[in-house]
């Protein structure tokens, strides 16, 4: 048999064995208490309107408190009646048993017939737990009553009241329900078919009922407030009235879906909820078991269909959301029609046909990975592991594999990643499948649609064929200089991927940066440069100079300021590639304050042949950074050196440290002419000196910034320069601010 016909197999397999258990369960009434618990719980969360035209006279404890103990006298009853008829009731229905003649039987039946609205209770008779007859009021009250009805409530197998029949009756009698009689005498309407005449007790025209909501929901008055005249007549005019008992103890109570806490409901209220029932004709329906069993094998059908084609997460979800579906579909043919459709037997054969299914892929699953298990074992030359549990001899084939896979892996993105070249993998459509840090870093990309965007702007050489802006796999692996959109010049090596029979299936492409060779390059030339040119002009002095007459004594000042002059180009030159060559690694905890006291101390003199005064500002904390002691001193007596230079005689240098977000600041301001705007593009570059500083005479090379500014990136921090408010200039050195609990992670100086 072959795996699709297998498969086709076992899912009718499981159809069959899902929808007849379901069909199975609805034919047989195997569910039917949970069933019952839905639509009791539905009705909870239904909304109804109570009739307004329905009120009840309630006997309750009020009224016992007023009246008396019971039973009353019916001369109380007659009052009532009277009353309810002058205030233009539209019928009255006495839930009241008068199955004993009393001498003011005939003051009640004068009543009723002036109200010519009344309805009086029939109910069985049972001798030994089996019915015998039928109780009717005696005989006088009868004659009077407008009609007689029912009130027998039908009680499921859980105890729970939630139908009537609106007709029973003893041999022959059809007797309505209290309410239908009281509905039928206000000019209502119902009909049912009545089965023949046979012996015994007899029923028919079921009605399940509709409830409202928890015992209370009705309009209700007091008897004793309604006898007093304390009720308002034009709150009983054109009411249907149901008269009735809910004090504790003497109502006949019955338990129902919606009662509240599990309080049950007086009879009188069953009666109103009938009687609302009928006047709105929504007594709820019931559908038939058959179609409980069709929607069973439906709902079977469509999620083995759903569970054939999808995942186990998706088959999951569609299970559980084929159970709410039933749910909310009953919920809604019972508010809407309504009617009770059981969804139990539904709610079973998914239930069953999600594990059923879920076990035979699992089976079918299984199977098909110990064969491929066996083979990767044997390709990969695993070594066999012994053990009593199939399963855990499988899972430790597969923890090897993946094992095994997993180092591969790890070991070339380990290798892609920390390539000093950026690396692309391109699809043969052209699509991105793969790039580096170094890659995204190069194209200033943040994710893989920025970077391929990016890559189809470049130009590239016509040796390198392109599509859509994407280059194709070249023959042979190729190299050419591609500038990139950030203005970044790099190398870049493309070969073509192939698959095991050769064809191509995809491009990589291999992107050396050449920016800092071009700018090794051009430090050198500019190195070579400016050195030739500074040190020929002090070297050729010098040799001028020595060829002078020895006589001449005049020459030894200005030899000794040419040679001065090379020697601190020198010095200056060894000084920045020290710096340049510092590693971080080695820096330690060092207190900021400390050097700018020793800078200002080492440039003390120089400070006081200008006639300016250094002045130091510090916090009172420790101003700890992380950095070479050395480098920094030597970056702030550059900073207040110039500062000394280029400031005004006789002003003083203000040196501040203070902390701003998280960094020590030491910012050097002097109060001289300041730097033009146009000139400090000059700042920070190599032998990069101003104009006026020529022009005042002032000594320098242009390497002094540039050492300050090498030594801030060394120690992850900045150099800056700002106008000075009132004149000057102001250099901020800003460095991260470390704390003292660091000290243990610093390194060695």
């Amino acid at each position: 048999m072959t795996a699709r016909r297998r498969v086709l197999v076992e899912w009718l397999c499981v159809l069959l064995l899902a929808g007849g258990l379901g069909c199975a369960a609805a034919l047989g009434g195997w569910l039917w208490r949970l069933d019952l618990s839905l639509q009791d719980w539905a009705q909870q969360h239904i909304q109804r309107q109570a009739n307004a035209d329905v009120l009840i006279v309630a006997i309750d404890d009020k009224s016992l408190a007023e009246l008396g103990r019971w039973p009353w006298p019916r001369n109380l009853h007659a009052a009532l009646i009277d009353k309810l008829s002058a205030a233009g009731a539209r019928a009255v229905a006495l839930d009241l048993m008068f199955a004993e003649s009393e001498a003011q039987d005939p003051v009640l039946a004068a009543a009723m017939l002036r109200n010519g609205h009344v309805v009086l209770p029939v109910f069985q008779q049972q001798h030994d737990e089996q019915i015998s007859g039928e109780m009717r009021p005696v005989a006088v009250l009868e004659h009077a009553a407008a009609a007689l009805g029912h009130i027998q409530v039908e009680l499921d197998p859980d105890g729970i009241a939630r139908s009537v029949y609106l007709y029973e009756g003893w041999q022959g009698a059809r007797h309505p329900q209290l309410a239908l009689a009281l509905w039928q005498l206000a000019g209502g309407h119902a009909s049912t078919a009545l089965p023949p005449v046979t012996q015994g007790w007899q029923r028919a025209g079921w009605l399940r009922i509709p409830f409202v909501g928890p015992p209370g929901s009705f309009a209700q008055v007091s008897y004793a407030d309604v006898l007093s005249g304390r009720v308002p007549a034009a709150q009983l005019a054109g009411k249907l009235v149901l008269v009735g008992a809910t004090a504790l103890g003497l109502s006949d109570t019955v338990p129902v879906p919606t009662a509240a806490l599990h309080r049950p409901m007086p009879g009188v209220e069953v009666h109103a909820n009938v009687l609302t029932a009928l006047a709105q004709d929504s007594g709820i329906a019931q559908a038939g078991t058959i179609w409980q069993a069709l929607l069973s094998a439906t709902s079977s059908l469509l999620l083995l269909l759903v569970l054939a084609r999808s995942s186990a997460r998706v088959g999951l979800l569609a299970t559980l959301a084929s159970c709410l579906a039933l749910l909310l579909g009953s919920f809604l043919l019972l508010r809407i029609w309504p009617l009770w459709l059981g969804p139990s037997a539904a709610l079973l054969a998914c239930f069953i046909a999600y594990p059923l299914w879920s076990w035979r892929r699992l089976e079918a699953t299984q199977r098909y990975l110990d064969r491929e298990l066996l083979m990767l074992r044997d390709s990969v030359a695993l070594p066999a592991k012994g053990g009593v549990d199939p399963l855990q001899q499988r899972l430790e084939i597969v923890r090897q594999a993946t094992q095994a896979s997993q180092e591969a892996r790890r070991l070339v993105e380990d290798l892609l990643a920390h390539l000093p070249v950026g690396v692309l993998v391109l699809q043969p459509q052209g699509a991105l499948r793969y790039a580096n840090d170094k890659a995204l870093a190069l194209f200033d990309a943040n994710d893989y649609e920025s970077l391929l965007r990016k890559l189809h702007q470049l130009h590239w050489p016509p040796a390198i064929q392109t599509a859509a802006g994407t280059p194709l796999p070249p023959q042979t692996p190729l190299q050419a200089e591609v500038l990139l959109p950030s203005s970044t010049a790099v190398l870049a090596s493309l070969s073509a991927l192939q698959d095991s029979q050769g064809q191509r299936t995809g491009l990589v492409i291999g992107l050396a940066d050449l920016s800092e060779l071009r700018a090794a390059q051009q430090a050198r030339d500019d190195t070579l440069r400016f050195v030739s040119h500074d040190l020929r002009a002090p070297l050729a002095s010098l040799l001028s100079l020595i060829d002078e007459p020895a006589e001449d004594a005049a020459w030894l000042p200005r030899l000794r300021r040419h040679a001065q002059s090379a020697l601190h180009l020198a010095d200056e030159l060894f000084r920045l590639s020290r710096i340049e060559a510092a590693d971080p690694a080695r820096f330690m905890l060092v207190d900021l304050h400390a050097i700018c006291a020793e800078a200002c101390d080492e440039l003390w003199a120089q400070a006081r042949d200008g006639h300016n005064a250094l002045q130091l500002a510090a916090s009172s904390e420790e101003c700890l950074v992380l950095g070479s002691a050395e480098l920094l001193r030597r970056a702030l007596i550059n900073l207040i050196s110039n500062a000394i230079k280029y400031g005004a005689p006789g002003e003083p240098v203000d040196i501040r440290l203070t902390r701003v977000a998280g960094h020590w600041e030491a910012s050097i301001r002097d109060h001289g002419p300041g730097i033009a705007e146009a000139e400090r593009k000059l700042l920070f570059r190599r032998f990069g000196r101003l104009p006026g500083a020529s022009a005042r005479g002032i000594a320098g090379q242009g390497l002094g910034l540039v050492m300050v500014r090498t030594v801030a990136e060394k120690h992850g921090g900045s150099v800056r320069h700002e106008a000075a408010e009132g004149g000057g200039s102001c250099f901020i050195l800003s460095l991260p601010a470390r704390d003292t609990a660091e000290q243990g992670a610093a390194g060695p100086a």
